[in-house]
């Protein structure tokens, strides 16, 4: 078991940082991560504004992975520290015309649950915020683009099978700002903690393009695109569904149009007004195809 300290993080996806770890294909590598704070934040008293830059735990080289291949690694397990943070920063989020200053609320993770107050609890679903390997460029670790990045995609949890393109030798993979729980679109702000993240290096897919990370449940397949409108990521989105679909079940992009119209579903990642691209991935059933052609990348 590979283990890599949350003191060894990051702010930027760069080729330039040196890999902490290294590990193969099979192998089961553990991610210490802080929270989206490096945290900082531990009362309610501690205000945000603005926000900092949020620390990625990483990088990994992964040994065989090189560029033009997919690296694809399993979610096997997320632990959320019990200690939980909110906030709410002026001139950020959805409804930002409504905060003049700032706030601070401190929960208890515990029991797969938020406590929000003694009267109100919330059903977690932890998912990994930010992970993804490193482009040729230098991108800070709140963006999101092609290696993943800042993506937001609750899906992005236990159990799950993340597909991400290689651009460098050893994938440089990172991952931190772990959600114990958040709301699809994430409105303003999600359950922000640090954790244990535990992924398997499942498989090297050779020589292989994809344009945007997938990401696969026991169900279903999504894609993930970013765009400055609402309009434009889900135009993005929808036409890598189709490719992907097209490819999979050898139909032409016309049929696969109608396919994603009536089977598919567009989902909000992010939305949070923050500064970020607007974060949309669509769902894809893969029970459609009775020759099970989908069950398989």
């Amino acid at each position: 078991m590979v283990r890599i300290g949350r003191e060894k993080y990051t702010y930027y996806f760069d080729r330039k940082n040196k890999p902490v770890a290294s590990a193969s294909v099979g192998d089961k590598v553990v991610f210490e991560t802080l929270d989206c704070w490096g945290g900082k934040v531990k009362k309610d008293e501690d205000l945000l504004n603005p926000v900092g830059k949020e620390p990625s735990t990483g990088p990994l080289f992964v040994k065989g992975a090189e560029p033009g291949d997919i690296l694809v690694i399993q979610i096997l397990d997320i632990k959320c520290n019990s200690h939980g943070t909110m906030a709410l920063i002026p001139g950020e989020g959805v409804l930002k015309q409504y905060v003049e200053t700032p706030y601070t609320k401190i929960v208890t993770v515990k029991d797969d649950k938020t406590i929000f107050n003694e009267d109100i609890e919330i059903e977690n679903k932890p998912h990994i915020g930010t992970i993804g390997t490193t482009p040729p460029g230098r991108i800070p670790t709140e963006l999101i683009g092609s290696h993943g990045g800042n993506m937001d995609c609750s899906e992005a949890g236990i159990g799950a099978r993340l597909y991400f393109p290689v651009f460098l030798e050893g994938a440089l993979l990172q991952m931190g700002d772990v959600h114990a729980a958040m709301g699809e679109g994430e409105i303003c702000i999600g359950v922000e903690c640090g954790a244990e993240i535990t992924i398997k290096i499942h498989e090297i897919v050779e020589k292989r393009f994809i344009p945007a990370p997938f990401i696969e449940s026991e169900e279903h397949w999504y894609v993930v695109a970013n765009a400055p409108s609402l309009e434009e990521a889900i135009r993005i989105c929808a036409k890598r569904m189709a490719d992907f679909i097209s490819y999979k079940l050898g139909i032409p992009l016309e049929d696969t149009n109608l396919l994603i119209s009536v089977a598919g579903n567009v989902r909000i990642g992010q939305a949070a007004d923050a500064g970020y691209d607007v974060v949309v991935y669509m769902q894809f059933p893969k029970c459609v195809d009775k020759k099970g052609r989908l069950q398989k990348f």
